[in-house]
């Protein structure tokens, strides 16, 4: 395993750095990890400037034991105790990386709280009732191994690895159905997440919930009259630029509707009005209300569409 301390970079920079890393050494995530501390690292890597190299090679005779590289303004990487070095290919970066001091991984934490939830429908409900309560903490985790702290009262999270946003999202949604949640006391939190970056906790919901294909339960309540209402507008960070979800919000945050209601009222196809209401749902951001069964909603026989979708149209067209 290869501990890796960046300095001089961004975090977007340290991560792209680090996924270099892995694919020149053909080494899992979890094998090539982020360090921010000096004494606990085998590698570190820095920004070629003056200031800099001299800080580092200080550093680094003191503890002869870490491999010292610099990246220059191109990209490449060289090793930095010699100023004649040549750029270390793919195939140099992978044998330093494979034979990083560092034997084995360190231990992963024992978990030790119980899980109060496992399952793709109880951890969903578990998550629901905490976010919206805004109260307490807790840890996800995938077959024992934690991946996720939760801060729902300061709505953040902290991933338990080097990985990015995205990744975490796609391996939470790849395996709903394997996820476990356990209640962590402030105090536990305080302790795991220590000085590691917190993060927004709702865009990762909502990327999890747009991207998972265990909705079966959920899906089948949409599938009978059961219908949307939203509680309030989401984060504008997890909407972006997706006009039809902005459409949607101004609907269900008026008036609850089935699928079938949206999808008749903004001209909208029902994969799409599903697409929205998963990871609203997920996030908190909306609820179902069981409908009465006797309400049809029929297209207006108007040009243009129905008179909301013509109306949110009329609103584009006076913004643009």
């Amino acid at each position: 395993m290869a501990r890796v301390l960046v300095v001089g970079s961004d975090i977007q920079g340290e991560h792209a750095l680090l996924q270099r890393l892995r694919q020149a050494s053909s080494l899992p995530a979890e094998n090539v990890r982020s360090c921010r501390d000096l004494d606990e690292c085998d590698l570190l890597v820095i920004k070629d400037t003056p200031a800099l190299r001299n800080a580092a090679l200080r550093m680094v005779r003191e503890r002869p034991r870490i491999q010292f590289w610099v990246e220059d303004q191109r990209g490449d990487l060289r090793h930095g105790q010699r100023a004649d070095a040549g750029v270390l290919d793919d195939h140099a970066i992978g044998q330093a990386l494979r034979h990083m001091p560092a034997a084995a991984a360190p231990a992963a934490e024992p978990i030790e709280e119980p899980a109060q939830a496992s399952g793709a429908k109880a951890v969903t409900g578990a998550l629901r009732r905490s976010l919206q309560s805004r109260q307490g903490h807790a840890l996800l985790a995938l077959h024992g191994h934690a991946l996720l702290l939760i801060d729902f009262v300061q709505d953040q999270m902290v991933v338990l690895s080097c990985a990015d946003t995205a990744s975490v999202a796609r391996t939470l949604a790849g395996s709903f159905p394997a996820l476990s949640l356990h209640g962590l006391s402030a105090r536990r939190y305080q302790q795991m997440a220590a000085d590691q970056a917190r993060q927004p906790l709702r865009p990762l919901l909502w990327q999890w919930g747009q991207q998972s294909g265990d909705w079966q339960d959920l899906d089948r309540q949409l599938d009978g009259d059961a219908r949307v209402k939203l509680l309030r507008w989401p984060d504008f960070r997890v909407l972006g630029h997706q006009h039809d979800s902005f459409r949607l919000c101004s609907l269900l945050l008026k008036r609850a509707c089935s699928v079938d209601e949206c999808s008749r009222l903004l001209d909208m196809p029902g994969a799409a009005v599903r697409g929205f209401v998963h990871p609203a749902y997920l996030c908190g951001y909306a609820a179902l209300e069981a409908g009465s069964g006797a309400a049809v909603v029929t297209r207006p026989v108007v040009s243009g569409g129905s008179l909301l979708a013509r109306m949110w149209r009329s609103v584009r067209l006076r913004g643009a």
